[in-house]
């Protein structure tokens, strides 16, 4: 069965900070139209700074690696707030308790016509490294 992404694109960690409660980590993701903030459990990050990676919305479960994060959740909420004197859409999927905010100038929900409470799988996939033999 092909994956049937709903969102496939090539984002970068921008940094990686200390959560509020013990264990959890704030994965900050900068992709071409918007800005991702992820909920990580530390023992489960194999994310770093600057690393390049693809991040994927689909309605079916993806293939994916031992490295790459992956989680399945609902669509919670999707509200207009100002950030930085700006009009911005900050979408929240949450995946049984670990939360992503979406932040983007457009309603994501709109654009990938999802809807609230729609089942939804996520993946942050490590680009593979080619290695050319000679």
């Amino acid at each position: 069965m092909p994956d049937t992404f709903i969102y496939s694109e090539e984002c970068v960690v921008r940094s990686i900070e200390k959560g509020q409660l013990r264990d959890l980590l704030i994965v900050n993701l900068d992709c071409n139209n918007l800005s991702m903030n992820l909920d990580m459990i530390s023992s489960i990050n194999t994310l770093n700074v600057n690393e390049k990676v693809n991040v994927i919305f689909s309605a079916s479960k993806p293939e994916f690696g031992v490295d790459d994060f992956c989680a399945h959740g609902y669509v919670v909420t999707e509200k207009r707030k100002k950030i930085e004197n700006e009009e911005n859409f900050v979408t929240i999927i949450s995946f049984f308790g670990p939360l992503l905010r979406i932040s983007s100038k457009t309603s994501f929900l709109e654009r990938y016509k999802l809807n609230i409470m729609d089942h939804i799988y996520f993946c942050i996939k490590k680009q593979s490294v080619v290695v050319l033999s000679k």
